[in-house]
This record gives structure tokens, sequence and C-alpha cells, in this order.
């Protein structure tokens, strides 16, 4: 394993060979031959606009399932099994949503291992976070998310988050962490009643050059939690979305204008701590990201 101070907090990558220290995980630079900017010139005039036609159609479409399904839920009527109709409003909006990433140019999404149940792994943690197209998981899963309370005033977008319910992170809210905190604890702590909860415990975007410290959220209930790796491997990285690289349109337009995107999602065994890893959650966050990052 490689261990590196740089960027925010350690990096840990999975290598075991030596070799120079990893690049700063919030870098991204993109240089195209002349080759590679006639491509994306001719897309730009050509599939760029149908791509984005389709999947501003496709997210207006997904919008009224998830409102009508949105209205007049409780809390106590989450807790229990899906009634029947919701199944169904479940389906037919990954099916929209898988349709919104193939316009998009994900054609296949190569999935390795098996998700674990509810009552397996109540919380998902996934890494590397390195763009807004980390959402594909989300969408074919449906698990809730962390999130900026912010995010469900998005016209749209907002009313589709709101549907998979969500753990609203409150800027204005100086108490926000710890209601944050004790909510995931809360749903985590439900034998299954919740949905599982996705969380991106790496809390920022990065290039994927290795995994920086993980924050100790998804772990402080103690629960099992199954890992989740993320990979791009695309000959060309249009989509990291980091903090000194290119803008979120800038990577948007890249990546429509690419012919095929590659995503490759992994389900790793479920991770079940010990007990002094549930007494310490900044031991137990370490030594989850040492098994992803290997």
């Amino acid at each position: 394993m490689k261990l590196s101070s740089r960027g925010r907090g350690c990096c840990v990558a999975g290598s075991r060979e030596r070799g120079p220290p990893p690049r700063s995980p919030f870098v991204h630079q993109l240089r195209f031959s002349p080759l590679e900017k006639a491509k994306i010139a001719f897309m730009t005039l050509t599939l760029f606009p149908i791509r984005l036609f389709l999947a501003a159609f496709l997210m207006l479409l997904a919008w009224p399932f998830a409102f009508i399904a949105s209205m007049g839920s409780d809390e106590q009527e989450l807790e229990k099994p899906l009634s029947w109709w919701r199944k169904i409003v479940d389906i037919l909006l990954k099916a929209i949503m898988r349709t919104m990433w193939l316009a998009g140019g994900f054609h296949w999404i190569n999935v390795k291992g098996r998700r674990a149940l509810p009552t397996e792994a109540a919380i998902l943690t996934v890494a590397p976070h390195s763009s807004y197209f980390d959402a594909i998981p989300v969408t074919m899963t449906f698990a809730s998310i962390v999130m900026k309370a912010e995010s469900k005033d998005i016209p749209v977008w907002g009313t589709l988050i709101k549907y998979i319910r969500p753990v609203f992170v409150s800027r204005s809210d100086q108490d926000s962490r710890r209601k944050t905190v004790e909510e995931i604890k809360r749903r985590a702590q439900s034998d299954g009643k919740w949905p599982q909860i996705m969380i991106f415990p790496e809390g920022t975007c990065t290039n994927r050059s290795c995994l920086i410290t993980f924050k100790p959220g998804a772990f402080i209930p103690g629960v099992p939690v199954q890992p989740v790796v993320l990979r791009y491997p695309n000959k060309l990285d249009t989509i990291t979305w980091t903090w000194q690289g290119p803008g979120a349109l800038e990577i948007l337009w890249l990546t429509l204008c690419q012919f095929h995107n590659s995503v490759e999602i992994e389900f790793l065994p479920v991770y079940t701590p010990s007990e002094e890893e549930r007494k310490n959650p900044v031991l137990y966050a370490n030594n989850v990201r040492r098994v992803m990052a290997e």
C-alpha cells in the first residue's frame, strides 16, 4: 500500500509496487491530440445536441412519476414494505434513468459482485468519488443518499432526489452534522425497514489516483457496510470533475461527445466490524478504505 499526505488528508493507493509519489488527487488535466479535437468538433455538431435533448426529455419524463409517488408519504409509510404501485414506479423510474445513461453513451454498465440486502448491510460505502456521473449507481439502486438540503429545491432534479428519501444536510444549521449522523444511525439500525443508504465517505471529488481519508459518518453506527468500488476505464478521462480542472459544463459536453463511456461498479463482500472498530469509527473507516484501495 502507498501512503501519501499530499492533498487533503492521507491518500491510499492500491498498489504494492514502489514508484513515484502519487499526483495530487485534486488536479485533473486533459490534453487532446489533433485527431481527438477533430472528433470532439464533429460530435459537437452531430451527436451532442441529440444526447442533450434526450437526457433532458427523459428527466422530464421521470418527474411526474417521482412527484406522484412522493406525495403524501410519511415516515411510518416508508418503514412498511413497498406497495404494489410503488414497486411499479420504482421499475419505471429505473428504466427511464437507465435509458438516460444509455443516451449519454453509457451503453452498458459492468457490474461485478452482488449487492447485499438491506438486512445484510444497511450502508453502501462508494469510492472513489470523482464526478456527478457517480449518480449512476444511485439511479440503479435507488438507495438513499446524503445530500445538502439545497438540492431538493432544484427544479425537476430536486423531485427525483426527494423520491429516494435522502438524508439532508443543512449548511445553515450549525447542528446539522450531529443531526445527520443521528439520522444515519437511526436508519442503519432499523433492521432493513429503511432503504439502504449510499454514502461517498471521501466527501469530495478526486481524480481517482488514490482514496483520500474517509469521513467517519458512515461508520459511526457500527453496523456492517458493503464497500462499492467505482471505475471509469476510458482511454480519455472526460468524467473526472475536481478542484483544479475542467468545470461541470465542460465535463458534461466532453463526455456526451464521446461515442462510448465505460463504467464499472464492483460490490465487494460485506465488511463486518470488529468490536474495536465499532468503538472506533475512525479505525473502522481506515480499515474499510484499505480494503477498497486493494
